[in-house]
């Protein structure tokens, strides 16, 4: 079984060691006069002034989205000094499934804006950029934190599970982005982006059909499982096809996609202003994608019966021979045969709308705005309101704070802007982790995210 969780883990894991759900740019920038990045939330805000970003350095995003923290898997042991994993015999299997959801799904996201350059033109607020963006994410159901921690149920003479719907992906891309604004009239202000897409890796895994039946007299594995990877994937086989190797080593363009960002400010009066927005909405084709596939592969196993443990004469033994042969029909079970032909693999990308009001108080010193978010396009949907306060006391400078609760966790954030004229600088977080061990392990829900940005306004 090790073997297959490395198979049905590395697709989804593989951009993480290199790089590390959301739109990629802080919620938290929404309601911030000043900054040069809020075009990325909603193409309608214009800049106060032309701008060029410093190199990778001018919208810097990480994040990671998590409905269970590293608290469900490592617990204080009976020497409070010292951390065990949830398989460790000192927690009961009560108390280690309890931190589990029924589907847990853990995602991490990274934004790198390259380069951009904002100026007026045409009648309107204009924007250039250059971006990486990767989403990755692995999503596992409680079943197999069950299985591993209690086995057969030692109350019943049968036990049964179900470990499907195991996934892994991971999409990794370049944007080049085109952006106009403009106002219409002294209210209402529209903008719109056109986002150029060009693949750089992709790769899907799922196992849809898993089961494990245990009893006293035999165990049996059930398993249909998929593999599919964007050309560039490195899929190494054996004389009968099947997959010895899977690795991503040969970069290029490996896809072509279009994205397209909408926008509308509209200002009632001068303290409330109403707006909506729809970002990342359109495709990606990946493609010579390779395919891979292990379909209704079983394994039985029904004990070893008349075996013994000494060494015979050649120096063989029965219970090694037992065991050898045990292990290869597990390697079996779990092997993936490449298929010949190549295919086209389109995946919608993580579509986020946006619907925001705001109301400014003391001359529009200080403002209070509420936004809401749904992402769509990803395995799970998700959806936030966002509360903030908003405080301008100088010209160069603001800041916000804000609560923000999700179908995920709630959490508190805040971000802060310098604008003194020649450059724009910003730091800031929307989600901060809650609550820590003694050993400062994050126990809750693993929803955090940070993003800086630097330009040079002209």
């Amino acid at each position: 079984m090790k073997k297959s969780f490395k198979y049905i883990l590395s697709a989804g894991l593989i951009s993480l060691s290199g790089l590390f759900m959301s739109a990629q740019t802080l919620h938290s920038l929404y309601f911030l006069e000043g900054n040069n990045q809020r075009h990325n939330l909603n193409p309608a805000f214009t800049s106060e002034s032309g701008y060029v970003t410093f190199p990778a350095l001018g919208n810097l995003y990480v994040g990671t989205n998590s409905n269970i923290g590293l608290g469900a898997f490592l617990r204080p042991g009976t020497n409070s000094n010292e951390m065990v994993t949830f398989l460790h015999s000192s927690i009961s299997a009560e108390d280690a499934l309890s931190k589990f959801k029924d589907n847990n799904i853990i995602e991490a996201d990274l934004g790198i804006n390259i380069i951009s350059v904002g100026f007026n033109a045409w009648g309107g607020s204009n924007t250039i950029g250059i971006n990486v963006k990767s989403n990755t994410g692995v999503y596992l159901p409680k079943s197999i934190f069950t299985f591993l921690k209690t086995g057969q149920d030692p109350n019943s003479a049968y036990t049964e599970y179900d470990i499907s719907d195991i996934k892994a992906t991971t999409q990794n891309y370049g944007e080049l982005a085109f952006g106009h604004s403009r106002k219409i009239n002294d209210k209402l202000s529209v903008g719109a982006k056109l986002k150029v897409l060009l693949g750089m890796a992709y790769a899907e895994t799922e196992a849809n059909n898993m089961k494990i039946y245990m009893s006293d007299s035999k165990w049996m594995i059930k398993q249909t499982s998929s593999l599919i990877a964007s050309k560039g994937a490195n899929m190494t086989t054996t004389n009968n096809n099947k997959i010895d190797e899977f690795k991503f080593e040969d970069f290029g363009v490996a896809g072509f996609g279009l994205g397209l960002d909408l926008g509308a400010i509209y200002k009632i009066n001068d303290n409330l202003t109403v707006s909506l927005a729809v970002t990342d909405l359109g495709f990606m084709s990946w493609n010579d994608c390779q395919k891979a596939s292990n379909k209704n592969k079983e394994f039985e196993f029904t004990g070893f019966t008349n075996i013994g443990v000494e060494d015979k004469p050649d120096g063989s033994n029965d219970f090694d021979d037992a065991a050898d042969e045990v292990w290869d029909n597990l390697k079996g079970l779990v092997e993936y045969t490449k298929e010949d032909a190549t295919v086209t693999q389109t995946k919608s990308l993580y579509t986020t709308i946006r619907a925001a009001g705001e109301y400014g108080i003391l001359n529009n010193k200080i403002s209070f705005g509420l936004l809401g978010s749904m992402r769509l396009g990803a395995p799970k949907t998700y959806t936030e309101a966002m509360v903030t306060a908003n405080f301008r006391p100088w010209n160069w400078f603001n800041a916000s704070v804000n609560g923000s609760l999700s179908n995920v966790r709630g959490s508190l954030g805040a971000v802060l802007n310098f604008h003194p004229g020649a450059v724009n600088f910003f730091i800031g977080m929307d989600y901060f982790l809650a609550t820590y061990s003694k050993q400062f392990i994050p126990v809750d829900a693993a929803k955090v995210n940070g993003s800086l940005g630097f330009s040079i306004n002209f």
